[in-house]
């Protein structure tokens, strides 16, 4: 399922941020999470602000932000919900091996561990199972059959019930780094998600078409992706997004520190 890469790979009117962290340059691996997530530059910190857009064209900011923090190799190391008052409600930290492969993360909501995910892998960071833990830290699934691309991301493979049955299977596609479709099924061996997705020559969604099941409900969506502003490293820090009926439906706004070469 796609949410299984996400967790192995292990944001106009906001306009980049100038500060930074003074660091020695180094040579970005490809199995960093700034190569993964089609981020340019040393990119210490985002904040990512969405608006959600009604039906009249008003815009309502959510109620979260979403904050991501990056190590000076470009690996991803929190990821950090918080509300209009600064109370954070998710944190989630993920450590890495010296390979760069993601070794473990561990998610607090409101200061209380609700899930945990530990990996294995080889020496040349290809991840070969991994186990997921409940918020009473009771191991609730295991994968097998994972294939990892030469950008570090798992684009395949199995999610499995304790009890050995199939829970899910994801199978996605990549040109390089980007993500541009793929499909995952459900424990009974039905698709339950199946999409695909169009660049810009940035390498930026412009255009994404999804078809999502829920037991019996079929749901097919298509969006399409306006980048407003870019800083100066190349990170959009505007977008808007448009349902079929080319309304639009969310801005996203992005906010960047960087580390200082």
């Amino acid at each position: 399922m796609r949410q299984f890469f996400l967790l192995f790979s292990t944001a106009s009117i906001f306009i980049a941020c100038n500060n930074s962290t003074e660091v020695k340059s180094a040579a970005m691996a490809k199995n960093s999470d700034i190569t993964q997530q089609n981020l340019k530059g040393k990119v210490q910190e985002f904040e990512e602000t969405s608006y959600t857009v009604d039906s009249t064209g008003a815009s309502k900011k959510d109620s979260l932000v979403n904050i991501s923090h990056f190590d000076a190799q470009g690996y991803q190391s929190k990821f950090l919900t918080k509300d209009a008052a600064g109370k954070i409600h998710t944190d989630q930290t993920v450590t890495h091996a010296e390979n760069g492969a993601f070794k473990e993360m561990v998610t607090m909501t409101d200061g209380k561990q609700t899930f945990r995910l530990v990996t294995d892998y080889d020496k040349d960071g290809k991840y070969t199972g991994g186990k997921s833990y409940d918020s009473t830290g009771k191991q609730d699934s295991y994968y097998t059959d994972l294939s990892t691309n030469e950008y570090g991301i798992v684009y395949a493979g199995k999610q499995h019930f304790v009890d050995g049955r199939v829970k899910s299977t994801w199978d996605f596609k990549y040109d390089g780094p980007i993500y541009v479709g793929g499909s995952s099924t459900d424990s009974t061996g039905k698709m339950s998600y199946t999409g695909s997705v169009k660049v810009n020559d940035k390498g930026d969604p412009i255009d994404e078409m999804s078809t999502t099941r829920q037991k019996d409900s079929t749901k097919t969506e298509r969006m399409t992706y306006k980048y407003d502003s870019y800083d100066d490293s190349g990170n959009w820090t505007q977008r808007t997004t448009y349902n079929e009926k080319g309304k639009s439906s969310k801005i996203v706004k992005r906010t960047f520190i960087y580390f200082k070469e």
